[in-house]
């Protein structure tokens, strides 16, 4: 078989088409050059097959093979696993931001001034143990300590419940995105039935997947069919091809009500994964609402507890000027128990502050480990604090002052806790008998007009309380009551520089990667352009091989 026209003329047909088309997809590629996760494509052409004739083979003209776009699959991966960490830090750095300002020297509610404003009152008192001014400036300076501890500490469980309540908006988040994917896999694996890829739609899904990275940790497992499937790092299952499993919210009783993280599969049941995940916004709110913020607090109300403690201890020794002895100046410290919700024994604890001079403001945990025994674990310290052994329905000592009472049958491994320093800057107040009888107040030592008791209050000012973990009522500890708060303070600066400076890391690394995406996969409008001019030109050319086709069928036709 030679050479003929019509062969000519298919050959022209499939170029002009072939460039159309490559005409097409580069105005894709300009109209989306501001698209966010939009992947520059390229049309690939290919040779059609040759017919053979009596001098070999002939080409027969051009087809396009596929649409491909330009996506580097491990710099996918980079970015993914850089992303959990930018979004974890995001959070750190934003409520660390929001801490430092609370415990800020100037907002107006320094703890550091309002102490020093005590004691100094307390001071103007021991000079003159009579005068009703000096009395009456005690107390509200009181009342104004009082004030500032309530407000940061119920600042502090707002910003809890705030972190709590957002955690909700997260999770939602995460539902939708994990639909969206499942949807697209969906989508993908429909429209991608020959070689040809859904570029568009993978395009789509992986900006799905990027922001779904910021807010959990995840991996992610390309599978045959063009679908992906995602988990977490531990392997549980979010999306499996087309299928979203849904994250939901469980209340924590042993938690103070706050909400744990549970993934439902298919049946409905729920699984707990709280402590399984470990990056992404979501571990940045649990890991503020539930460590930090949480530590925080509790030394606050440590610093309260031990506080209103000291400071009664010396008030009850002293005399007021109604000679009135014994006296609590602060409102005495109560105590809060906390039964486990996981228990499966019937028994029941409880528990009285026994002696409010001497009782620790630790936490502690009782864990039964016998039908009459349990062990005591100091929460505060972590150390263990021993086995003991109690008689049902008999009262005991722990812990130089709780007077507890077990009643019931436990169960080995049931668990209660016991605190007279929870809730304590919240509930911090001046007594009431002081507050309303400023008489009360125990200025003397020796008698009540002498002045000497109130020296022994202002010198707690000085007195070296606290060791860096807890109260050390013995006086030989290493930091004063102002120093402890200061401590904790200087703790939340030092942590929010840190969150600040990783989270600038964490923005410079994926910034770079995001470039090195943009210089792959991005849209180069100068390229684009000499591509739309070579396209032109060959699309000129292949129209141009048509007319000279039909200037030869109209010679053939006249020579006929």
């Amino acid at each position: 078989m030679g050479s003929n026209i019509f062969g000519i003329l298919n050959t022209a047909k499939l170029g002009l088409l072939s460039q159309q088309l490559a005409i097409e997809v580069t105005g894709q590629n300009i109209a989306n050059v501001q698209t966010e996760g939009y992947s520059r494509q390229e049309v690939k052409f290919e040779a059609t097959t040759p017919r053979s004739f009596s001098l070999g083979q002939l080409g027969t003209g051009v087809r396009v093979a596929g649409i491909e776009r330009s996506h580097d699959e491990f710099l996918f991966s980079q970015i993914l696993s850089e992303g959990d960490t930018l979004g974890r830090f995001q959070v750190r750095k934003d409520v660390f931001d929001q801490l430092e300002i609370l415990l800020s020297e100037n907002n107006g509610q320094s703890l550091n001034l309002t102490l020093s404003s005590f004691f100094s009152a307390i001071q103007d008192v021991s000079g003159n143990p009579t005068g009703l001014p000096e009395r009456s400036s005690m107390l509200a300076e009181a009342q104004n300590l009082a004030s500032v501890f309530n407000n940061l500490g119920e600042s502090l469980f707002q910003i809890q419940r705030n972190l709590d309540a957002t955690i909700s908006v997260e999770v939602a988040k995460i539902n939708s995105l994990t639909e969206e994917i499942a949807a697209l896999n969906q989508a993908i694996h429909a429209n991608e039935p020959t070689t040809f890829s859904a570029n568009d739609l993978r395009d789509k899904r992986d900006q799905k997947v990027k922001e779904l990275s910021e807010l959990i940790d995840l991996n992610f497992v390309d599978e045959q069919d063009g679908q992906i499937s995602i988990t977490l790092n531990d392997g549980t299952p979010l999306v499996l091809q087309s299928t979203a499993f849904t994250l939901d919210t469980s209340i924590n009783g042993n938690n103070k009500s706050f909400l744990d993280i549970v993934v439902l599969d298919g049946a409905g049941n729920s699984t707990n994964i709280t402590s399984s995940i470990t990056g992404g916004t979501l571990k940045g709110y649990l890991d503020m609402r539930d460590t930090e913020v949480e530590d925080l607090r509790d030394k606050l109300d440590r610093l309260a507890a031990g506080f209103v403690q000291e400071f009664n201890k010396i008030h009850q020794q002293g005399f007021g000027i109604d000679g009135s002895t014994g006296n609590n100046f602060f409102t005495a410290l109560t105590t809060t128990v906390l039964t486990n919700t996981s228990n499966t024994g019937s028994a029941t604890l409880t528990a009285t502050n026994g002696d409010p001079s001497n009782i620790s403001v630790d936490k502690y945990e009782i864990t039964i480990t016998g039908s009459n025994s349990f062990s005591l674990t100091n929460l505060t310290t972590g150390a263990s604090s021993g086995t003991f052994t109690f008689t049902s329905g008999s009262t005991f000592n722990l812990a130089n002052g709780f007077a507890v009472t077990i009643s019931g049958t436990p169960a080995v491994g049931d668990k209660f806790k016991l605190s007279v320093s929870e809730s304590a800057s919240r509930n911090f107040s001046v007594a009431s008998g002081v507050l309303s009888n400023s008489n009360k107040i125990a200025a003397g030592l020796n008698s009540s007009t002498d002045g000497a008791n109130a020296l022994e209050l202002a010198a707690l000012e000085s007195r070296l309380v606290f060791d860096s973990i807890t109260l050390d009522s013995a006086g030989s500890g290493t930091f004063t009551f102002d120093e402890f708060y200061s401590s904790i303070v200087s703790t939340v600066g030092i942590n929010s520089f840190s969150s600040q400076s990783i989270f600038s890391q964490q923005e410079a690394i994926l910034l770079q990667l995001d470039t090195r995406r943009e210089s792959i996969s991005g849209v180069s409008i100068d390229e684009e352009l000499i591509n739309m001019i070579k396209f032109q030109q060959a699309y000129n050319a292949a129209a141009r091989l048509i007319g000279v086709v039909d200037e030869l069928l109209d010679t053939v036709i006249s020579q006929v």
